[in-house]
């Protein structure tokens, strides 16, 4: 009994020391003495930018022997173009043929009737020929071009993600060797953060490199708006009506603008036309207009219009007048009025009439019935006077 004890103590001993010399084993600065990377040293060292192969860099660089200080910078090229054309569809096909001819395509559209939005991709080594054909295909209107240097954030996120890389291999090989499990745990967690890191720093360097291969270039087509020149209006002139007789209407026209300008009197009656007059004025100038061999107590329209040279029309003046009346006139429409008096009179006893019949009906339906059965009911029948003698007499 006591040697099964004894062995029992022995195991767990055993393993407490085990377990020990494990939790020993993780010390978080050996990761960061081997991989080189402080966790709270943010400064790292940027590695050169120039490298022996830039494809394995990842993106294509920018590369032009008359230009050696671009060799091997990482540039992004942006251009942003905005036409203006008659033809918008027209044009709009020939940029599409002018992409089939590069190695270009349309990253996004938006497309209405009279307004074309493009994003277009290009390669980069191709970016100004491009441009240069673009903006053959119809009426510039405004261009920008852009260029960013992102070589140094570029070298920073790689040197940011090898250090992540060491590291990560480093824990992996301490998850491997290690017992504890809270200690498993905690290189668990710090091996997700890294991870995550990694992924978005990914994605930041894949982003740069489609961004440095292919130049962005914003283009808008649209329609183009005709100008329409807006000649200045004409001053209308001022209208006086001097006389009105019983065949005639005199008007006095002042011209008081600045320029020379022709006045058109129309004359109308019932809105038929009736006469015209046309004179050309002077700046600050009078005109006198007769308009006679009219028809006596009629009410005609007058139209007065100017127009100047280079100018537009002026807006126009509108007058009502009527010509006097004679006797005759006076005779008629006294009595046209005193018969329609009259007519009105006998409307208003009739309407008068018809509204009370209504009530005159309702009042008979209902007296007359109620009269008879008043009589039947109620009311002795009379006795004549012979009878009434007779009746004595017996």
């Amino acid at each position: 009994m006591n040697k099964t004890w004894i062995l029992t103590l022995l195991i767990g001993l055993a393993i407490l020391l085990s377990g020990c010399s494990a939790e020993a084993d993780y010390d978080p600065s050996m990761i960061d003495d081997e991989s080189g990377y402080q966790e709270d040293n943010n400064d790292l060292p940027n590695p050169d930018p120039i490298s022996e192969d830039p494809i394995e860099q990842g993106g294509t660089v920018q590369s032009d022997s008359d230009l050696p200080a671009l060799l091997n910078r990482k540039i992004i090229y942006e251009a942003d173009l905005e036409m203006a054309v008659l033809d918008p569809d027209s044009v709009y096909e020939d940029v599409m043929d002018t992409i089939d001819t590069y190695t270009a395509y349309v990253e996004a559209a938006n497309i209405t009737t009279e307004r074309y939005r493009l994003t277009i991709r290009v390669l980069s080594s191709e970016f100004d020929a491009f441009l240069d054909d673009v903006k053959t295909t119809g009426e510039l209107v405004s261009f920008t071009q852009t260029s960013e240097d992102i070589t140094n954030a570029y070298s920073t996120f790689e040197a940011r993600r090898e250090a992540l890389e060491a590291r990560h291999d480093r824990i992996l090989d301490l998850i491997a060797t290690a017992v504890d499990l809270d200690t498993i745990l905690e290189l668990e967690d710090e091996r997700y953060e890294i991870e995550a890191e990694l992924n978005q720093i990914g994605d930041t360097l894949a982003n740069y490199d489609s961004l440095v291969d292919y130049s962005t270039i914003d283009l808008l087509i649209r329609k183009a708006v005709e100008e329409i020149v807006v000649l200045p209006r004409t001053t209308a002139p001022q209208v006086h009506v001097t006389e009105v007789t019983k065949n005639a209407i005199s008007l006095e026209l002042y011209n008081h603008s600045d320029e020379n300008v022709t006045i058109n009197v129309d004359l109308y009656q019932n809105g038929e036309f009736v006469e015209q007059y046309e004179e050309s004025t002077y700046a600050d100038s009078k005109v006198e207009v007769t308009f006679d061999e009219l028809q006596s107590d009629e009410e005609y329209t007058i139209k007065i219009t100017a127009l100047a040279s280079e100018h537009r029309v002026s807006l126009t003046d509108t007058l009502y007048r009527a010509t006097d009346p004679t006797y005759g006139n006076r005779t008629v429409n006294t009595f046209v009025q005193s018969w329609s008096l009259l007519v009105t009179i006998f409307q208003g006893v009739g309407l008068v009439i018809v509204g009370l019949l209504p009530f005159a009906i309702t009042s008979a339906a209902i007296l007359i019935p109620a009269r008879i059965l008043y009589v039947k009911k109620y009311r002795k029948p009379r006795v004549r006077p012979s009878q009434r003698d007779a009746s004595e007499h017996e």
